[in-house]
């Protein structure tokens, strides 16, 4: 099923960012509709696709296909792009495939297999610098250091820019920057994510210890007050712990500890245990974030981040 999208999208779309399936064409940034942000906080201009398969390629074990797509990317593809886009997705879909391709094709060791390129000189991580410096106006010019959540990759935050976040969004940016700053031993990216982290921290409600989903990036003022462990503040938490393992910093695991706690004190309905016992099968809720009343009990796919970190919790050993 991965071949049957790719190659079609080699074939019919590549260099545009996605295939549009109806029409077979490449599809990329809407120019004609600035405010159309399902399309436009994702796609940049930038052969999307490629980028996002690179570690795909990797996972498939396919050695020439991936040596094929790394020197696809370095000539086609530029950041130089008017382009606006979303700072996450940026992050997580482009400089994320960006840094984990790097590591790889520069791999001597060939841990993974026959993915070292003895030919590579690093351009993918050249890259990745280049878009993380391009995202780095959105942090500047707002009260409370919690960035812009879309930046324009020329021009920096343009006039009618939304000044509303979702936590996930702001806060889910260590795990790459954090890797982008320690392969080119410039801290800019890591402190800067940081910083974030402990931001969007300091404003949780002082009763439930949980944070509300959007917030206003210039007062500090939570919009949305819906807390949960999915959409909108899943990879909030998810970037607490695989930042501790990834760098063994001991804030890392005492801010996702925090929020561990807080979730199971205030979200957490049903008997305890899953198989055996009366009462209502366990089940984390949405809730209220400034008194832990139930919001609604809908489940949506990213909640499914949280199953994971509770399984990494025990085969990493952290005592959470």
């Amino acid at each position: 099923m991965f071949y049957f999208g790719y190659e079609n999208y080699m074939e019919h779309a590549f260099p545009a960012d996605e295939l549009d399936p109806i029409h077979c064409t490449g599809r990329g940034h809407d120019h004609s509709n600035p405010s159309n942000i399902n399309i436009n906080d994702v796609l940049g201009d930038y052969s999307l696709t490629l980028i996002d398969s690179l570690d795909t390629l990797v996972v498939l074990g396919d050695h020439e296909e991936f040596k094929r797509a790394v020197s696809l990317v370095i000539n086609t593809v530029t950041f130089e792009k008017n382009t606006t886009v979303q700072v996450f997705e940026a992050t997580i879909r482009v400089i994320g495939s960006l840094l984990s391709a790097h590591l790889i094709a520069s791999d001597e060791s060939r841990m993974l297999g026959d993915f070292y390129m003895p030919e590579y000189d690093g351009e993918l991580l050249t890259l990745a610098h280049d878009l993380a410096a391009r995202l780095l106006p959105a942090f500047e010019g707002t009260r409370t250091g919690i960035p812009y959540p879309r930046v324009n990759l020329m021009r920096g935050v343009l006039p009618d820019t939304i000044e509303e976040t979702c936590t996930a969004g702001a806060g889910s940016l260590l795990v790459e920057f954090g890797i982008l700053s320690r392969l080119l031993g410039d801290q800019t990216f890591e402190r800067t994510a940081r910083r974030i982290n402990e931001r969007l921290w300091q404003h949780r409600d002082e009763n439930t210890g949980l944070p509300g989903n959007v917030i206003n990036i210039q007062t500090g003022e939570w919009v949305g007050h819906l807390s949960g462990v999915g959409a909108g503040l899943d990879s909030f938490y998810e970037y607490f712990l695989k930042a501790y393992i990834l760098f063994g910093e001991p804030r890392d695991l005492q801010l996702f500890n925090e929020a561990y706690d807080a979730i199971l004190a205030n979200m957490r309905r049903g008997r305890i245990y899953c198989n055996s016992q009366d009462g209502e099968p366990p089940l984390f809720v949405n809730v209220d974030s400034r008194d832990g009343s139930t919001a609604n009990t809908w489940i949506d796919a990213l909640q499914v981040i949280f199953t994971v970190l509770s399984y990494l919790i025990i085969y990493q050993n952290i005592q959470a």
